[in-house]
């Protein structure tokens, strides 16, 4: 009876320890499959996050062309306005602004107090 007993002991453990393998092999695939999705969802993730990014900076650039365009049009318009004024006019306009652009004139005009 007792080798009865210690055969069925042995057989138990014997199937808890197969039981254990087969839960081991199950738990390693589905870490393998979990995994492997887990890769496929980052790729997608980056060609989403790629296109995106691609996306902005193609609008970036419309917008800055856009703008710097407009910036050369404005100053085109602003010299074409310069080039119309009589000399005179332009030497009131160079007179009138020459103390801020060369400060060491300002120290020799006699009514700067310095």
């Amino acid at each position: 009876m007792e080798r009865d007993l210690l055969s069925k002991v042995l057989d138990t453990e014997r199937e808890i320890q197969a039981k254990i393998e087969s839960e081991k092999k199950r738990c390693a695939e589905a870490l393998l499959k979990a995994r492997k999705e887990a890769e496929e969802k980052i790729v997608q993730e980056e060609a989403v996050l790629r296109e995106q990014l691609e996306k902005s900076v193609r609008k970036a650039e419309e917008i800055a062309e856009k703008r710097a365009a407009e910036i050369l049009e404005a100053a085109a318009r602003r010299a074409e306005n310069l080039r119309s004024l009589p000399d005179e006019a332009l030497q009131r306009i160079v007179m009138k602004y020459i103390d801020s652009i060369l400060p060491w004139r300002r120290i020799d005009r006699p009514n700067v107090k310095g």
